[in-house]
């Protein structure tokens, strides 16, 4: 089973990295920046080819869109390396860190392969321990989509950004009880989809695959990139940032188990890397050639933060907005100029740099493409004290508070005042708890100014921070070990040895996971524990292996009923009863498969009858015309009975009343023989429709 899981997760990382490893790597590029700046290119090249191939009506899956790329990533390679005349890797200007270990594996390898391995570690224990089995899945709200839109992905071979839906097949769209649609960023589902064409997996095993790629080698990789061009010239601090980057409770844990916010997760996890590339084009000496190649690189980048979750582009902004700042107000020292009146100038550059992005935020929060995202209003869940203290003790709506992490956040913020060229990144953060705080309790226009880009959610902009926040703790773990070698050095009156200073930076290490990742006593009226990462460990326990409204039982009736009727057949049914999930995770042909409000003016008229008179099929015309037409041959009911009695409904359900013309249908109702009967779990066949093999 586990081994079935990362034999899957190798064959999507190899696909998800390989094309564009090759391509950088013929550019160039070294072999560990390459493979961390890789996933930039492979996002954005499977959307694209996705995209592609439904115009010209190729069926897309993991054979013909990988074998794709990895030709033509091939060919670019040979290419550029004809052109660059077979020259060895340059360094983009970054500093030749020299070799280790007999001089097989460069100082760069070895931190790469720090950064990796721990993730593979930390991130592979809580999804073995925790999830229990890989098919696995949380049974909320968001999940549904997700789950549908993998299985509408490969029902269809169609995965483009502009045709993703629960109903993308021909034969589906004709059916769909809510037609419309438009750009929808669907990089995850076709990461997820490589997962299912590959292996033949589930719906639910691919999600939990995508999602481990992403943390365990996405995130981790992209991080070493950052870390790696950032502290070119201070090599030592590095290392220190394989330890923090899965530490926070609030990313890129928090986002997996609320909504579960998976696209949201995929795209944070390549800013890391995104920035890495922006910061490249600004290493002085990188000639024009490497500095037109990395832009493009950067074009790549944004494209697939887009196509994962266009809030990560902004989350990018939030992150480079300082150093873009202290870039142009740098910009007089060039100029000769000398003493106040070039400190003048620098704050002018400063000033103006700061107007035009301030200008270019407000343009987009005001373009109209944007109004339904940055319109959308999550209530406070915080007045302003409480949502301060939030961010402080670094909580981000993890119910606890980390204070290992929140020390070192502060130590990282008080050494970059000593090192003021990384002090912009204090500054990235303070922005993004800014934007958190005035979330969480502002319920005015500066709720959505400053939070609009990220739905005003406060678990996204608290994912936001604790991603920007990784760097800033492993800054702070560096000055605690650089604290802590100075005072055994001057207490011993030497230097201190490269296997004790080792020691003490594992020592401070471990102390950090655990002193950040422990349970913890629970405090007071809360069950969730002072740590915040104690919510993790419960929430992915049960929010992955406890099934509330789609029960084991109702599966395996599923599973009965997907024995009994064809696979094409239309089955009429109440999502909110469990059996959304029927379709997105089980591949049973229901006709609803959304659990939203159905009461809307796009709905088609044959939903609208049967949802309200399906039950009168014998002796209504219009409702036998509205079933005759989608082609619905059965009906199934997974909780018969009073609302909210004997079973639960997922919170989308109300009262039930949209769904009356479903619910009443009984086993002596007309016009419905019984096929499958078990407690309150019922197949009927419609006989009073006759319907077209």
């Amino acid at each position: 089973m586990w081994g079935l899981f990362f034999l899957t997760t190798a064959i999507v990382a190899i696909s998800l990295f390989g094309p564009g490893f090759l391509v950088l790597r013929g550019f160039g590029m070294s072999r560990c920046l390459a493979f961390s700046l890789a996933p930039l290119l492979g996002v954005a090249a499977y959307v694209l080819v996705g995209l592609a191939y439904e115009k010209l009506g190729v069926w897309s899956c993991w054979a013909s869109q990988a074998g794709l790329l990895f030709i033509v990533a091939a060919i670019i390679f040979a290419i550029l390396r004809f052109a660059l005349k077979r020259k060895p890797a340059v360094s983009f200007s970054l500093s030749d860190h020299g070799t280790v270990l007999g001089g097989r594996l460069s100082f760069d390898s070895v931190c790469l392969l720090g950064y990796v391995a721990f993730a593979c570690v930390f991130a592979g224990g809580l999804f073995v321990w925790y999830l229990g089995s890989p098919y696995s899945y949380a049974q909320q709200f968001d999940n549904i989509s997700h789950l549908g839109t993998i299985q509408s992905f490969v029902n269809s071979g169609v995965w483009s950004p502009f045709a993703s839906s629960l109903y993308s097949s021909a034969s589906d769209a004709a059916i769909n009880p809510l037609p419309g649609g438009g750009f929808y960023p669907t990089a995850w589902y076709s990461v997820a989809a490589l997962a299912v064409t590959s292996m033949g997996v589930t719906t639910a095993f691919a999600e939990n695959v995508a999602n481990f790629v992403f943390v365990a080698l996405v995130l981790p990789a992209g991080s070493f990139a950052f870390m790696r061009v950032l502290f070119d010239d201070r090599r030592a601090v590095i290392p220190f940032g394989a330890f923090c980057t899965l530490l926070f409770a609030g990313f890129p844990w928090m986002i997996i188990l609320f909504g579960p916010l998976y696209p949201n997760l995929s795209a944070f996890c390549l800013v890391p890397a995104a920035a890495a590339t922006f910061l490249l084009m600004f290493q002085f000496g990188c000639s024009r050639k490497q500095c037109v190649g990395l832009a493009v690189v950067f074009v790549f980048a944004l494209m697939s933060l887009a196509l994962a979750q266009p809030n990560a582009v902004f989350t990018l902004a939030v992150l480079l907005a300082p150093f873009c700042i202290w870039q142009v107000s740098r910009i007089p020292l060039s100029m000769k100029c000398k003493g106040k009146f070039c400190v003048a100038m620098r704050i002018l550059f400063g000033a103006i740099a700061l107007a035009v992005i301030y200008a270019i935020w407000m343009a987009c929060y005001n373009a109209p493409f944007l109004a339904s995202v940055v319109q959308h209003t999550w209530l406070p869940y915080a007045d302003r004290l409480e949502a301060f203290e939030d961010a402080l003790v670094v909580g981000f709506m993890a119910e606890g508070s980390q204070i290992v992490l929140a020390g070192l956040i502060i130590v990282g913020a008080a050494w970059t005042l000593w090192h003021r060229r990384y002090l912009w990144l204090s500054f990235s953060y303070a922005f993004a708890c800014l934007i958190f705080v005035v979330n969480g309790y502002s319920d005015g226009p500066l709720k959505h100014i400053f939070g609009g880009f990220w739905y005003t959610d406060p678990w996204r902009c608290g994912a936001m921070a604790s991603l920007i926040g990784i760097f800033l703790a492993a800054m702070g773990l560096y000055a605690c070990w650089r604290g802590v070698i100075m005072l055994v050095e001057k207490a011993r009156k030497g230097a201190v040895s490269f296997p004790t200073s080792t020691a003490i930076a594992a020592c401070l290490a471990l102390f950090a996971v655990l002193g950040s990742t422990f349970p913890g006593i629970p405090a007071p009226g809360s069950q969730t524990g002072a740590i915040a990462f104690r919510s993790v460990l419960s929430g992915l326990h049960t929010g992955a292996s406890v099934a509330s409204v789609y029960d084991d039982a109702e599966q395996a009736f599923v599973q009965e009923v997907k024995h009994v009727v064809s696979p094409d057949a239309l089955i009429i049914n109440v999502p909110d009863d469990g059996s959304a999930f029927a379709f997105a995770a089980d591949d049973l042909r229901t006709y609803f498969r959304h659990t939203r409000d159905y009461d809307v003016p796009n709905e088609t008229m044959e939903s609208r009858i049967i949802r309200d008179n399906l039950c009168d099929a014998a002796t209504r015309d219009d409702v036998r015309e509205a079933v005759s037409t989608i082609g619905g041959q059965y009906v199934l009911q997974l909780d018969q009975g009073e609302p909210y009695v004997e079973s639960p409904r997922l919170f989308t359900y109300g009262e039930g009343e949209q769904w009356r013309g479903i619910d009443s249908i009984r086993d002596d109702t007309p016009g419905f023989e019984v096929v499958l009967a078990e407690d309150d779990m019922r197949l009927y066949k419609i006989t009073v429709v006759e319907v077209s093999a």
